[in-house]
C-alpha cells in the first residue's frame, strides 16, 4: 500500500511541478540551468518516494511502539520511567544539531547532482560544437571534476552519520547503565525487587531500539526535507506574466498595435526601451532594424507578452496588454525565428504543434504554402519522419520552411519574423521568402532583420538606435533622410560589393 502511495505522490508531485513549471514566465527559465530543473523533477521527486514508501510506515510503527513501552514502563514504576526518559533531550539536542549540519551538506550535494545534469543537457545536444573544437577532453576534465565534488559532498554525509550514530548508540546504552544504577539503588531500599528490575530492563530496551530508529531516520528525513524544498521552491514561484481576475479575452484581434511611452529593463538598471512610442495600423507590416543590442528582440518580446513593460502602455486594438489574457493573446501571435526548435516527434506532428487536433488535409496545405511539402515528401517515411532532437535531422533551411508552416497553420493575426532567412542559402532564402509571401498577406507583421533586402515588403520600417525609436518611415523616406538606416545601407552595399568582387 505504501508503495502504492510513494508512486501516487512521485506521479501527481511530478505532473504538478511541470504543470506550473509550464505556467511560469520566460525570465524564471533564463535564470534557472536546464538541467538544474530536470534534477528537481526526477531525482528530487524521487528521493521524497523513497521516503514516502518506506519512512512514514517505519515512523508510524516506532512511535507507536514507543508510546506502548512508555505506557507499561509508567504503569510498573513511574520513578524508573522518569530516570529512563533522562536520555531522551541528549538525543533530541544531538539530533537538531547534526540535522543541521547534514541539512546544510544535503542541499549543497542536490545543487552538485544538479550541476552533473546542466552539463549533461548541455554537451550532448551541444555535441558538434563540442567535437569541431576538438574538446572532448575539457568536457570530460569538466565532468570529472563534478562527479568528484559530488564524490566529496557524499563523503561529507557519510562523515557526519558516523559520527552521529556512535554518538546516539552510547547516549542510548548509557541510559541503560543508568537504570541499573538507579534500580540496584532501589532493591537495597527495598522497593522494586530483582524481577521487576529485569522486566523493566527488558522494556527499556524495547523502548530505546525504536528511539534510536527514529534518530537515525532523521538523516532520510533531511535528505527528503531539502529535497522537498527544491521542489516547493519552483511550485511557490510566482508567474511573473499572469492574468488579472478582469483580463479580457480578445478572440479575433484585428492587429492594431501601439506603443505609448514604453520603457523596458532586463535587470533594473540598464534599459533596453527607453520611451518608445509607434502605432501600427491592422494588416501593416513593419520592419525592424537597427545595431544589435538596439532593442529589437525587446521590442517583439513584449508583444508577446514574454516581458512586460515597467512603464508605459502597449495597446493591442485598444486594450492594455496587460488587461488581455495571456493565452487569448499568444492564440493570435504566431513567432518565425532565426533559429527555429523543433520538438522529438515527426514533421506532422512539429507542423501542427500551432494548431492543436488539426487534420493531415491541414497540415499538408500549410506545408505547401511553406514550400515545404516537395521535400517533406522526399524523407523515406515523408511526414511521418522523425526530425530528431531539435530537429537535427533535417537542414537549417528544412527546419525553418517546417517552422514557417507551423506559423501558417496557426493563421495568426499578428505575425512576429525573427531573422527567419539570415542563416541559409541564397536559394533556399528565395523559396522562404516566397512562403513569407503567403504568409504576411493581411496580417500585422513585425520583421527583423540584418539583410535590410528581407524588408522590401515593408509597408514603414522603425529604425531602433540605443532602446529608442530613431527613424520611422518608408525606405525611400530614410534613404532621403541621410540618418542611421541610410548608413546601415550604405554599409550593407559595401560589403555585398566585397562579397561580389
Amino acid at each position: 500500500m505504501m508503495a502504492w502511495v510513494g508512486q501516487n505522490v512521485t506521479r501527481r508531485l511530478q505532473n504538478e511541478t511541470y504543470e506550473h513549471l509550464n505556467m511560469l514566465s520566460v525570465d524564471f527559465f533564463q535564470e534557472r540551468d536546464t538541467g538544474n530543473l530536470m534534477s528537481r523533477i526526477t531525482h528530487d521527486v524521487s528521493r521524497l518516494r523513497d521516503f514516502i514508501a518506506s519512512g512514514i510506515q517505519e515512523i508510524a510503527g516506532d512511535s507507536l511502539t514507543i508510546i506502548y513501552i512508555c505506557g507499561i514502563m509508567f504503569y510498573f514504576n513511574w520513578k524508573l520511567a522518569l530516570w529512563t526518559l533522562i536520555p531522551i533531550p541528549c538525543l533530541i539536542f544531538f539530533t537538531v544539531f547534526f540535522g543541521k549540519k547534514m541539512s546544510k551538506v544535503y542541499h549543497v550535494l542536490w545543487k552538485r547532482y544538479a550541476n552533473i545534469s546542466t552539463i549533461l543537457a548541455s554537451t550532448i545536444p551541444g555535441v558538434r560544437v563540442v567535437k569541431a573544437f576538438a574538446r572532448e577532453r575539457y568536457e570530460i576534465n569538466r565532468f570529472s571534476d563534478m562527479t568528484h565534488q559530488v564524490f566529496t559532498g557524499e563523503m561529507n554525509a557519510a562523515k557526519l552519520g558516523t559520527l552521529y550514530r556512535p554518538i546516539m548508540e552510547f547516549i542510548t546504552y548509557s541510559g541503560s547503565i543508568l537504570i541499573w544504577l538507579i534500580g540496584g539503588w532501589q532493591i537495597f531500599q527495598n522497593e522494586i525487587t530483582l524481577g521487576t528490575l529485569f522486566m523493566f530492563q527488558s522494556y527499556m530496551m524495547q523502548f530505546f531500539r525504536p528511539v534510536f530508529t527514529l534518530c537515525q531516520m532523521n538523516e532520510r528525513f533531511i535528505r527528503a526535507g531539502t529535497s522537498a524544498e527544491r521542489v516547493f521552491e519552483i511550485m511557490d514561484t510566482p508567474p511573473s506574466i499572469a492574468d488579472k481576475s478582469d483580463a479580457v479575452a480578445l478572440r479575433n484581434i484585428r492587429g492594431a498595435v501601439e506603443f505609448r511611452n514604453v520603457y523596458f529593463s532586463y535587470d533594473g538598471e540598464k534599459n533596453a526601451l527607453n520611451g518608445v512610442n509607434f502605432t501600427v495600423e491592422p494588416g501593416e507590416m513593419i520592419g525592424l532594424v537597427g545595431h544589435s543590442g538596439a532593442g529589437k528582440s525587446t521590442l517583439i518580446n513584449l508583444i508577446t507578452r514574454f516581458y512586460d513593460p515597467n512603464d508605459g502602455e502597449i495597446m493591442i486594438d485598444g486594450y492594455d496588454s496587460r488587461d488581455i489574457e495571456v493565452k487569448a493573446l499568444r492564440q493570435q501571435v504566431g513567432v518565425v525565428l532565426q533559429e527555429p526548435f523543433l520538438f522529438q516527434g515527426t514533421v506532422a506532428e512539429n507542423i501542427g504543434y500551432s494548431k492543436p487536433g488539426a487534420s493531415r488535409m491541414e497540415i499538408i496545405a500549410a506545408a505547401k504554402a511553406a514550400n515545404a511539402h516537395g521535400f517533406i515528401l522526399k524523407f523515406p517515411d515523408g511526414y511521418d519522419t522523425m526530425v530528431g532532437e531539435r530537429g537535427a535531422r533535417v537542414s537549417g533551411g528544412e527546419r525553418q520552411r517546417i517552422s514557417i508552416a507551423r506559423a501558417i497553420l496557426k493563421n495568426p493575426r499578428i505575425l512576429i519574423l525573427d531573422e527567419a532567412t539570415s542563416s541559409v542559402d541564397t536559394e533556399t532564402e528565395s523559396k522562404i521568402q516566397e512562403a513569407l509571401e503567403r504568409l504576411i498577406q493581411g496580417r500585422t507583421v513585425f520583421a527583423i532583420a540584418h539583410r535590410l533586402s528581407t524588408l522590401k515588403y515593408s509597408d514603414r520600417l522603425i529604425v531602433l538606435k540605443d532602446g529608442e525609436v530613431d527613424e520611422i518611415g518608408t525606405h525611400a523616406e530614410l534613404i532621403a533622410q541621410d540618418g542611421t538606416y541610410a548608413s546601415l545601407c550604405e554599409k550593407q552595399t559595401e560589403l555585398s560589393k566585397i562579397r561580389a568582387w
